[in-house]
This record gives C-alpha cells, structure tokens and sequence, in this order.
C-alpha cells in the first residue's frame, strides 16, 4: 500500500541546477507534472551543452520512479517536442543507453542567436530609441545635477535634531537618552 505523500522521505540534498530554460514546457497542458519535471532534472544533467547519456534504470534511481515510468515521461517529450532521442550502441551493436538532446523548445530564446534575432525582429522599438536610463532623474538645462522630487525628500533637517540632542546632554537633562 502506497504511503501518503506527506509521509514520504524529502529528497537526497543535491548541488546540482538546472540552466536557464523557456517556461513553454512548464505551461503545456499536455505534459503532466512529472514529466515536466523529469524535463528539468534532463537540462540540468545537460549542464551548459543541450544533450546528455542517459539510462532510464539510473533516471528512474534519480526521480524515484519505475524505469517504465521515465520510459513514458520520455515518449511524452518526444512527442510534444521537446527532446530528441538517440540510442547509444557499442561496436557490437549492443544497447548501451540514450543521448537526449534538448531542442530548441526548452533553450531560452537568448542561447541561440538566431532566436535572439528573432526576438530583436519583435522588439524594434529596442532598438531604435536609444537607451537613456535616468532620462526623468537629469534636468536637461543643468546637465549633471539631480532634480528633487518631494517623494524623497524631507521638510526636517536630521542634523538640527543631533544638534540639539548633544545641546541638552550637556546641559545635563536627564530625558534624552544617551
């Protein structure tokens, strides 16, 4: 009999992350929650590449799962997408493993540059207005100098309350805390 999830062991502490990646997967209906994250524990063991060797008996170790279950996780993302698999054999032909190899649907669209020309294409404002990032802070008659706005500044002056505060301890009153 199956325990209840919140009776069940958290998982083994791991120093491994996962890169950057589109959070399309994240969003596909499609996919159910563990094949999503079965997904982000593939581009995580990609590390900064788009592929890995794998095996779904060490996958199935690692996600706590049947290898018959990351078997299915794996025809749900070839499916939709969003990986591509190769069967690694040696000489003899013998089965060795899979290569996943994480498509473009999982990159972020800044990893390629062709997806960053894409999305420069989108975004032409972009690029044609020029980049002025303090534009409202600088006046423009007084080149260098900050304009004041009332939202950051205060009527009081904090020194003269220092001021007077040092003026009645040395007068001895006894109500100001030293």
């Amino acid at each position: 009999m199956p325990r209840p999830r919140h009776t069940r062991p958290s998982p083994a502490d791991s120093r491994q992350y996962a890169q950057p990646m589109a959070t399309t997967a994240a969003r596909d209906d499609r996919l159910t929650p563990n094949a999503k994250a079965f997904l982000q524990v593939l581009r995580a063991r990609c590390g900064k590449g788009r592929e890995t060797t794998i095996t779904k008996g060490t996958m199935g170790a690692v996600m706590a799962r049947s290898a018959r279950t990351i078997r299915r996780y794996l025809v749900d993302l070839v499916r939709f997408g969003y990986v591509e698999l190769e069967t690694r054999r040696n000489a003899r032909g013998l089965h060795l493993g899979l290569t996943v190899r994480i498509t473009e649907k999982v990159l972020p669209f800044f990893e390629e540059a062709k997806g960053l020309a894409r999305w420069l294409a989108e975004k032409p404002a972009a690029i044609m207005q020029p980049f002025q990032p303090f534009k409202t802070v600088f006046s423009p008659e007084k080149p260098g100098v900050t304009l004041l706005t009332p939202k950051n500044q205060s009527n009081k002056n904090p020194l003269s309350g220092i001021a007077s505060m040092k003026v009645q301890r040395r007068a001895g009153d006894s109500s100001v805390p030293s």
